[in-house]
């Protein structure tokens, strides 16, 4: 640990802590956003105009972690490793969900979309949380 950096750990704590909760409840929110409607015309783009707040959020909790992580000399535990590796997890997802909601859309097959969303959307929420503890 490094005690010069203890003032910057108690300012930087709180704040990702709320943001992992805003991340919790965008995740929430995309489920309600994905699951209800879909048939109406803005579908496709209320999800588009949700999903960048999703990912500055997630920034902001990866800018926190890592001036927290900076307070412990950026030693490899178990719950770095486990929020890295769940971070690489929900990129990946994100990344899968946009190519299929571009590819849903145009085929105009939203059904289907709604079904992968409701499964990562859970997904999503479950990592979030096994995140945080």
């Amino acid at each position: 640990m490094n005690e010069h950096l203890s003032s910057l750990f108690a300012y930087t704590l709180p704040f990702h802590v709320i943001f992992f909760y805003a991340l919790v409840a965008c995740n929430i929110l995309y489920l309600i956003l994905t699951q209800f409607s879909s048939n109406s015309k803005n579908y496709v783009l209320r999800i588009r105009y949700f999903l960048p707040i999703y990912h500055m959020l997630l920034s902001f909790l990866v800018l926190t972690g890592l001036i927290l992580w900076a307070y412990y000399g950026y030693e490899f535990k178990f719950n770095a490793i486990k929020m890295l590796i769940i971070l690489i997890i929900l990129i990946a997802l994100s990344a899968i969900g946009f190519k299929r909601l571009k590819i849903y859309a145009a085929n105009g097959d939203l059904e289907k979309f709604k079904k992968f969303a409701l499964i990562k959307g859970f997904c999503d929420l479950v990592l979030v949380v096994v995140a945080g503890i």
